[in-house]
């Protein structure tokens, strides 16, 4: 029995020791590529940074708003925006919300990366913990250039969570996802009473709505940073969700926690919100450079052979 739980043991080092090779592989170089494109570090190493960054996605999306294009429909209609949000209905009626960050880089290698959390509602209303996650696609088809994007995954029953809890799912696999209602009034009560879509996504990149699918979006759990945030061996998501599992003390999750109660429509402490205009996904990037890209190629060459060797 000790031999067995030596080997345990061992084989559990292992597996700590190369998931957290991958992470500092991974990190350094997208984080330094973010830099020269004019992004900030988009793919940080805590859930401390993630819960923050977070917040501002939330912000952006639930208080201060986005533009939406409208209209264009019928015969020569022109299209106009308008500032539109994620009604509070939406956010007070959730299971959970999934909020990440994602930068596609392609010239010579299409795909994208990026991280983000997920939080779900406890049946006292109040919100859980955060569970970190990674976000990986592959999308040769994506076009020449460089482009960051925030995306809320609004979870709106059971079987969106437990699609989201597992240990690694794909958005319109084992995750069904349509585009998201926007707006407030009856037509927002009818589409929460319906309920159509086990999640909705908001996508918007540079302040502008997307409104696009995100298919083929793979969501891993974070296992490594959960761990080390929550200071438990082998703790998983489906703890942390259930609020079984104590956030670290120092008050790291109250930026997070205000803004999921302000983005409800509930009163809030707006000293305690993050500052507005600052989510990812509105930095304007530019072109990359040639040393950029190969660098970036070269990386996700890398990524890829060790996603193989660790899943």
């Amino acid at each position: 029995m000790a031999a067995q739980q030596s080997s345990k043991s061992s084989m559990w080092d292992k597996t700590k020791s190369a998931s957290s090779n991958w992470f500092q592989k991974v990190g350094g170089p997208v984080n330094k590529l973010s830099n020269k494109l004019g992004a900030e570090a988009f793919w940080p190493a805590s859930l401390e940074n993630e819960s923050d960054k977070a917040a501002r996605i939330l912000r952006s999306f639930c208080i201060d708003g986005f533009q939406a294009e409208q209209g264009g429909k019928h015969g020569n209609e022109k299209k106009h925006k308008s500032l539109d949000k994620i009604p509070p209905e939406i956010i007070r009626n959730c299971k959970g919300l999934a909020i990440f960050t994602v930068m596609r880089v392609g010239l010579h290698w299409s795909g994208a990366g990026g991280s983000g959390i997920i939080v779900a509602k406890m049946p006292d209303g109040q919100w859980s913990p955060p569970s970190g996650i990674l976000i990986h696609t592959l999308g040769f088809g994506l076009v020449a250039g460089a482009d960051i994007y925030d995306c809320v995954c609004v979870i709106n029953n059971e079987n969106g969570m437990d699609g989201f809890t597992r240990v690694r799912a794909t958005v319109g696999g084992e995750i069904s996802a349509a585009v998201g209602p926007l707006g407030g009034g009856s037509t927002v009560d009818s589409e929460v009473f319906k309920r159509q879509s086990a999640v909705w996504t908001y996508t918007k990149s540079k302040g502008l709505y997307l409104g696009v699918q995100i298919d083929g979006t793979i969501i891993v759990e974070r296992t490594s940073e959960n761990e080390r945030f929550y200071g438990i061996e082998k703790v998983r998501n489906k703890e942390i969700l259930a609020g079984r599992v104590r956030p670290p003390q120092g008050g790291v999750l109250v930026t997070l926690w205000e803004t999921l109660q302000a983005c409800e429509g509930h009163s809030y402490d707006l000293s305690k919100l993050p500052p507005a205009g600052a989510a990812p996904g509105d930095h304007e990037l530019e072109q990359p450079r040639m040393d950029s890209q190969k660098e970036y190629d070269a990386f996700s060459q890398d990524e890829h052979m060790d996603r193989k060797q660790y899943s």
